[in-house]
């Protein structure tokens, strides 16, 4: 029995990645263009280095550089003023060490880290380094990397007491360049963290406590250069409890926090130094700190923002049902369901939240989050996948009380419905007697919005659907449905005989009406397509027509062109000679009739050969022949001539 158990598990486990994999995207891989493939690094043994900053193997290596730079946050200037901290030499020096080969490591991954170009991923290892050397992270990295601990050859660790500070280790600040990469590691944590409003309290809190320990080691400090004990605002040495390192650090941090947050409640100052410390301090504690505990109110405020709305909507409607005196057995079912809503889901509204979202990533999401349903719903298992996304897409969930009637028989029909959470009862008219039990995956209703042809009851509800408890149910309006439907006919054909199979199964369907409307149906898809082929050809002779008429009134403009040219010529002529006859008196009749008979074969020349006038006679108004042959010419010898000319033209 357990082993039959085992393989069943193993056997659903295979179906559901089947299933998952059908509607999942596919598996990116880079292009085979040589920028987006790694190559061999000739500074490093000929490895091919290139390192992706999106995997969760670069995050956690970031961690772990975090780790390493704030220990040196904290410890370099603890020890650098702490003289007891720094006697532990050789526990120090490993862990300093260790950290220095981690920022040597971070130094050659960050170099190699690749980065966007077009979308895609450079990998190639030269373009890589061009790329971090262009940028300014290199300076930093540089300044982190410099061997300052050569400065204790001169210099002897452990040589530090009361009476000379700091420490050697202060040659040591330098590590703190590398601070960049932290904060790169706290911004891809607030975004990847589902809970980042709890993130970047955690962040604050941690930079408060940073800054007090910063504060006590540089008070620590100001009191050594002032002198241990010399008054009573500086640190006072003498004792055996004030000498043990616990309580000198202990009182600094102590010291710190009372002036950082202005409570005030410290030794008063008696010198000039000791003034400035503390204003300077308290300047600090006000603009630092109020901006702190600004944050962190608002960012509490937004961790309870969607509770508060909840509430608000809550209280409205129940302000609502007060003031129009709704009963209060139905003001309990109301609170109830937002009771019960706000357990299930915290009240989110899915669409607004994912809005931003492309309907691809949209559709995968909400795939993932309702495997379970969809994967039992008969339909989407033989769909494609792009029908899926589709429905999908318009799917809108609703939450039914106990004993809500979904849909009764007779109603009509204008969504379907997929059972997502809860159960259903399929009652009679009676509303007592149980015909079946619907559970997560079941569908109904899809017959009164399919509009089967010979379907008995049309779009009407053929039964009674009541929710026995609370249910949640995605909902697919009619129109959205077919406008799914209308680019996959398979899918449609599919769905239809699953209706008429269940209209057959009750006796509701007409089979000669539902035979007759199938012919008519391919009768019409027939002539769809032959009109649509005719379209085509008419739309491709349409074209061939276009594009001769363009021709022709090339061609046209070209001889309009010409003609206008000739014109302009014989005007020009024209007027030459009519400026010479005008200029000249004693010129004879006989030079004034050549001119006037060059003109005439000039401008009727032009007229006779154009074939604009030709083809356009039918449709314009053509002088007389004695009208042209009376037109009077425009130079004024010419008319006082032009009537005594014996063989002037008739036509």
């Amino acid at each position: 029995m357990a082993r039959r158990r085992l393989c069943w598990r193993r056997r659903r486990d295979t179906r559901e990645d089947w299933f998952l994999d059908k509607f999942a995207a596919t598996t990116f891989t880079d292009p085979e263009e040589p920028a987006y493939q790694p190559t061999a690094s000739r500074l490093l043994c000929g490895l091919r280095l290139a390192f992706d900053p999106t995997l969760p193997t670069h995050y956690y290596w970031l961690a772990c550089v975090s780790l390493a730079i704030l220990y040196n946050v904290l410890m370099v200037i603890g020890r650098a003023v702490f003289w007891e901290l720094d006697k532990l030499t050789a526990s120090w020096f490993a862990i300093d060490y260790i950290c220095d080969a981690i920022y040597l490591l971070d130094t050659v991954i960050h170099i190699h880290e690749g980065y966007l170009e077009q979308g895609l991923m450079v990998k190639d290892s030269h373009m890589l380094r061009a790329h971090y050397f262009r940028s300014d992270h290199w300076h930093y990295d540089l300044l982190s990397l410099l061997p300052t601990d050569l400065a204790y050859y001169w210099w002897t660790p452990g040589s530090c007491s009361y009476q000379r500070l700091p420490c050697p280790v202060i040659v040591r600040l330098n590590r703190l360049f590398r601070l960049p990469r932290m904060w790169e590691w706290f911004d891809r944590t607030e975004t990847a963290t589902s809970y980042p409003n709890a993130f970047r309290i955690c962040k604050v809190v941690m930079a408060i406590l940073v800054l007090i320990h910063w504060n006590a080691c540089l008070y620590f400090a100001i009191s050594y250069a002032i002198g241990f004990g010399s008054d009573n605002w500086v640190y006072n040495i003498t004792g055996a409890r004030n000498e043990s390192l616990a309580h000198q650090y202990i009182y600094s941090f102590y010291w710190s926090t009372l002036t950082l947050t202005t409570i005030g409640e410290t030794p008063q100052p008696e010198i000039d130094a000791e003034y400035l410390f503390v204003v300077a301090d308290f300047l600090a504690g006000v603009l630092i700190f109020a901006t702190i505990v600004g944050n962190i109110g608002s960012m509490i405020s937004n961790m309870n923002v969607a509770r508060v709305d909840f509430q608000n909507k809550m209280d409205g409607v129940k302000q609502y049902m007060a003031f129009r005196k709704v009963s209060g057995e139905l003001e309990a079912r109301v609170i109830r369901w937002f009771a019960y809503t706000w357990a299930e889901s915290g009240a989110l509204d899915e669409e607004h939240v994912l809005s931003s979202l492309p309907d691809k990533l949209k559709a995968e999401i909400a795939i993932r989050v309702h495997l379970d349903t969809l994967r039992k719903v008969r339909i989407f298992q033989d769909c494609e996948p792009g029908l899926l996304e589709a429905l999908v897409l318009k799917l809108r969930l609703q939450v039914f009380s106990p004993g809500d009637y979904i849909c009764r028989k007779g109603d009509v029909g204008k969504e379907m419905y997929i059972v997502k959470r809860g159960r259903l009862q399929v009652v009679a008219d009676d509303g007592t007697t149980v015909l079946a039990t619907l559970s997560a995956g079941s569908v109904f209703g899809e017959v009164s919005v399919l509009e089967i042809a010979g379907n008995r009851t049309g779009n009407r509800r053929t039964a009674n659907v009541r929710a026995l408890g609370y249910s949640d149910l995605f909902c697919l309006a009619k129109r959205d449905l077919w406008e799914a439907l209308a680019d996959y006919p398979d899918a449609r054909a599919t769905l239809t005989e699953r209706g008429c199979q269940l209209l057959r199964k009750d006796g509701l369907l007409d089979e000669e009406v539902f035979s007759n409307a199938q012919n008519t149906q391919q009768s019409l898809e027939d002539t769809v397509r032959q009109l649509e082929g005719t379209v085509d050809m008419l739309q491709n002779r349409l074209q061939a027509v276009l594009s001769d008429l363009g021709q022709d009134q090339a061609q046209m403009r070209q001889r309009l062109a010409r003609l206008e040219t000739r014109v302009e010529a014989g005007a020009s002529e024209l007027s030459e000679q009519s400026d010479g006859l005008s200029d000249s008196d004693d010129s004879d009749d006989d030079s004034s009739d050549a001119s006037v008979r060059n003109y005439d074969d000039v401008i009727y020349g032009v007229v006779r050969s154009s074939p604009v006038r030709r083809r356009t006679r039918s449709q314009s108004v053509e002088r007389p022949p004695s009208a042209r042959a009376t037109s009077e010419p425009r130079s004024a010898s010419l008319r006082e001539r032009r009537p005594d000319r014996p063989d002037r033209p008739d036509n």
